[in-house]
């Protein structure tokens, strides 16, 4: 039997009576300044009741300095509760004393010393809940002004760009010096472990290495943090554990090689965990387009009016996204509005250019369009002679050819360069069973050469069926 954690284990039952009594005592006092000597006749009465709190406050000390033998306390923490109790109770002590011996004509100042004494016995009571409950537990439904180091981090991280991140320097150490060095520092390593900096996630403690790359089942660190909250060696052992987001964070990162360096990959990201960080982090790491990531310079704003008006439909992608949506809206496109064309062509991502007579030699004089992800080149009597040009794209990801004279093998040679790409086919000289074997060859590739509809099954009357009841 442990007897001092036993007594020690009081601590949060005694230090509420001196707590208590002591806001009794300042109470009295108070009445007594504002001249109700009918309830407080005498000075005695306060005397008596800070004398009484002094000695409760003694035995709550007792037992608060046996259950710091727990080693279930950040020593920092700690240390701040217990110099405060010890300096309350000295300066208490000190204002039964001046209660006694000071002259009457010292009331005023009296109360100036109990006052002090009665903020250091709030300051001790908060730091004690600190030390049970967590440094936010009495801000955690206040202001945001209130709130502290969780709030902080959460805050700085809403200001960064997504792409820029940083998930140790960002989330991890922060979370660490938030939850966990208030115990494990340099100068405080409980079971040997030093989690302030970053080269010491590695380092040998007294039970594992605190992070295995690549292995988080075996990192002693993310075993501990993601223990169920009752269970003993769960950590930290007091006050708001890992929340489930960050658990995942620290999964992701371990997975992923624990570098001081690794961001976010949306490629390597699970559904789940882009979903978390997006709500409790507000940052979308959802995958984005090919498009979306592209950084071009804008264009001179006489070249976008000489294309609109050559009867060319152009729009940027976006505010700061100047790749562009280029459309011909003509019925029968020329050989110098293919050389404009030509003059935007590293910025077109989307083209149209349906229906407007584009023959092959025409389709032969555009040059290579570096962004180019989808196409609309349908209804023009164009042959195989389109393929060089999609295939010169290292991006394409939709080309719609219906109504052109595509055969077979120029769509194979499509597919083998782009395995994933959806292309329209119908009313060409693509055959059904080339578009069946293909298929099964490309699984990933949406061929279309066909409009289908859903079989709608036939409404009955309810009528009826009361009928054949």
């Amino acid at each position: 039997m442990d007897w001092e954690l036993f007594i020690g284990r009081f601590h949060p039952l005694m230090v509420h009576l001196p707590i208590g009594i002591f806001i009794l005592g300042y109470f009295f006092e108070v009445l007594l300044q504002l001249g109700y000597r009918y309830l407080i006749p005498s000075r005695k009465i306060i005397i008596v009741t800070y004398s009484v709190g002094l000695l409760a406050g003694l035995v709550a000390a007792l037992t608060g300095w046996l259950l710091s033998f727990s080693d279930d306390y950040g020593i920092e923490p700690l240390n701040d509760h217990k110099q405060l109790g010890i300096a309350t109770l000295v300066v208490m002590l000190l204002v039964i004393i001046y209660q006694i011996k000071a002259p009457a004509d010292k009331n005023k100042f009296k109360l100036v010393i109990s006052t002090i004494a009665i903020i250091l016995t709030a300051l001790t009571g908060h730091f004690g809940g600190n030390l049970t409950h967590g440094p936010n537990y009495l801000v955690e439904y206040g202001p945001e002004l209130l709130k502290s180091n969780e709030n902080t981090r959460l805050n700085s991280i809403n200001g960064i760009n997504p792409d820029s991140l940083q998930i140790y320097a960002d989330i991890i150490q922060p979370l660490l010096n938030d939850k966990c060095v208030a115990c494990h520092s340099t100068n405080n390593s409980k079971g040997g472990l030093a989690l302030e900096n970053y080269s010491s996630l590695f380092t040998d403690a007294d039970h594992n290495k605190p992070i295995l790359a690549g292995n988080p089942n075996d990192s002693e660190l993310f075993k501990r943090v993601s223990l169920p909250t009752n269970h003993e060696k769960m950590m930290p052992p007091r006050g708001p554990g890992f929340g489930y987001t960050d658990i995942q964070i620290l999964r992701y990162w371990i997975e992923n090689g624990a570098d001081s360096l690794t961001t976010f990959s949306s490629e390597k990201m699970s559904k789940e965990l882009i979903a978390l960080i997006n709500r409790d982090y507000n940052m979308d790491f959802s995958p984005k387009p090919f498009y979306e990531k592209v950084k071009v310079d804008s264009l001179d704003a006489g070249l976008i009016a000489q294309l609109r008006s050559s009867e060319f439909r152009v729009n940027y992608l976006g505010e700061r996204n100047f790749l562009l949506d280029l459309a011909f809206k003509g019925d029968s496109i020329s050989k110098e509005q293919i050389e404009l064309l030509n003059k935007v062509s590293n910025q077109i991502t989307f083209l149209k250019l349906s229906n407007c007579n584009l023959s092959d030699n025409l389709i032969e004089d555009i040059n290579e369009m570096k962004y180019l992800t989808r196409i609309d080149i349908s209804k023009n009597k164009l042959s195989s002679s389109m393929v060089p040009l999609l295939i010169k794209s290292e991006y394409l990801e939709s080309a719609n050819l219906n109504e052109t004279k595509i055969d077979n093998e120029s769509l194979r040679n499509l597919l083998a360069k782009f395995n994933k790409l959806r292309v329209y086919v119908l009313n060409t000289k693509v055959t059904s069973e080339e578009i069946s074997n293909l298929s099964q060859n490309y699984p990933d590739a949406g061929l279309i050469s066909a409009f289908k509809f859903k079989e709608v099954v036939e409404a009955k009357s309810v009528f009826a069926q009361e009928e054949n009841k």
